[in-house]
């Protein structure tokens, strides 16, 4: 068997183990790939494009989900986004709506409007949080129970934090309130303009990247509150929103490639694998538009980005890392935005507000979304609406590493896929010198042997396996390659 190796583009493809494609395609065991899944439509459309969302719950255990767009606040009942904005917003293009829960209250920050709050069980619309707060870009929650703002409009390089266990509570700093609450705010005098705060990585209490730099931030009680401990140094973050909280790590895209930190020290997961393949990809015009999302059940990260092939910033292609398998793949899908969403729970007669027809839900009726509380990936399409990856398998492809015959010209008769279900069909692609560029035959269609004939001499040799839409199967995990030396 020749098996589907890692997901690795940035590698030579002469004599190498590595895939350098597995599109549409997720790493789910250390020997195969399975289906990803195509965009299932799940509510009502926004009125422009989706820049930032949040799934929370109340003490009940009731799921409760919001969004916004540049210029309004909404919440989510049944399928429907309502607006519950409490002003008029403008935020610009390139920038986000950061959402933080913290007990019952959502809040949401970005750097032109007041931090805004929403109280679960009492608000109807979201309104100012606090005076007090200054306006900034960035938003986390902070160990052991502080809301932390970062660039403010006083300066890109503040952070900024409130009262200990009260998000409401901002006094003026310097004051004794202020020292009694232990809020506090600190310029940070390296790195540039502070671009996310995350909370809890490895030991550290939060976190906070800047354009050039990394730093932890450890909770040392009065007066000093914070101490700030840079971890990089001349390398930071130009994707804020690419920044994922996984476990004790946090991954996120580095200046120079997909990186993961414990909160002590900072490691490429990306090099020699996908890295260079991905920055020559992505429109750094549009950098700040690469979204990162974690969902904790299939132990994978997805980042949505604009690839340079739109030219005008939407998010066209998905980057997919399996954090437990240490396995790359990759997709191309269209979205606005991704999030850790919550499924809402739905009764019959919910349903019935939604289809009239049971067999025509989508997803399917026995799926989480309508159980409530389930985590799973919530994708903005670009049709403004929320959907769930609970469509049909998209069309996938495939390739192995080159295959030869200690430097002998080789005649391939056939491909026989090992994938256990879908329609499935099978090319070569083939060369004669290491200068060459593969072409490839014509794909043709497993036999009732599952081998897919094939007849072409060449020198160096790979397969390109593909699986239509909308086929069942598991596992994607190899071919075996039939294949002679040329001549007799």
């Amino acid at each position: 068997m020749i098996p589907f190796g890692q997901y690795a583009p940035d590698q030579p493809i002469l004599g190498s183990e590595f895939a350098s494609i597995a599109k549409n395609v997720v790493p789910v065991t250390a020997r195969s790939y399975g289906p990803l899944n195509d965009l299932a439509v799940f509510s009502s459309a926004l009125t422009a494009r989706c820049q930032g969302a949040i799934a929370g719950k109340d003490t009940t255990g009731a799921v409760h989900q919001f969004a916004g767009d540049a210029t309004k606040l909404y919440k989510i009942s049944s399928s429907s986004w309502s607006d519950v904005s409490g002003a008029a917003y403008n935020i610009s293009p390139e920038e986000f709506w950061e959402f933080i829960q913290f007990g019952l209250y959502i809040i949401a920050t970005n750097v032109n409007n007041p931090v805004q709050s929403y109280l679960l069980g009492t608000s109807a619309t979201f309104a100012d949080l606090s005076t007090g707060a200054p306006q900034a870009k960035h938003i986390a929650k902070v160990d052991p129970g502080f809301v932390m703002l970062g660039n403010t409009l006083a300066a890109s390089n503040r952070v900024h934090w409130g009262a200990i266990e009260d998000p409401t509570s901002w006094p003026t700093l310097g004051t004794a309130a202020a020292a009694a609450a232990q809020s506090d705010s600190r310029d940070l005098q390296s790195g540039g303009a502070v671009q996310r705060i995350i909370g809890a990585v490895g030991g550290s209490d939060g976190m906070v990247f800047m354009e050039t730099a990394v730093y932890r931030a450890d909770y040392v009680g009065s007066p000093a509150v914070f101490n700030f401990h840079e971890i990089e140094r001349g390398r930071g973050v130009d994707a804020p929103q690419s920044i994922v909280n996984v476990g004790p790590y946090a991954l996120y895209l580095g200046v120079d490639g997909f990186m993961k930190t414990d909160g002590a020290v900072a490691v490429s997961i990306g090099h020699q694998r996908v890295d260079e393949t991905f920055l020559a990809d992505v429109d750094n015009d549009y950098i700040n538009r690469v979204v990162g999302c974690l969902d904790p059940v299939s132990k994978l990260v997805f980042w949505i980005y604009p690839s340079t092939a739109t030219g005008v910033g939407v998010c066209d292609k998905v980057i997919i890392y399996n954090h437990v398998l240490d396995r790359w793949s990759h997709a191309e899908l269209s979205t606005e935005y991704i999030y850790p969403a919550l499924s809402a729970s739905y009764t019959l007669e919910n349903l019935d507000a939604i289809s009239g027809s049971l067999d025509a839900l989508s997803p399917s009726l026995d799926h989480q979304a309508w159980a409530g509380g389930r985590g799973s990936f919530g994708v903005f399409d670009t049709t403004h609406k929320l959907s769930f990856f609970t469509g049909s398998p998209l069309a996938a492809t495939i390739e192995t590493g080159e295959f030869d015959s200690a430097n002998q010209r080789i005649l391939v008769q056939g491909v026989r896929p090992l994938v256990d279900g879908g329609t499935i069909t099978s090319a070569v692609g083939y060369r004669d010198t290491p200068q060459g560029t593969p072409t490839f035959t014509t794909a043709t269609s497993a036999g009732s042997d599952g081998v897919c004939p094939q007849r072409i001499a060449t020198r160096h040799a790979k397969a390109r396996v593909s699986i239509a839409a909308g086929g069942t199967w598991t596992h994607a995990q190899g071919i075996e390659a039939l294949y002679r030396p040329e001549g007799r």
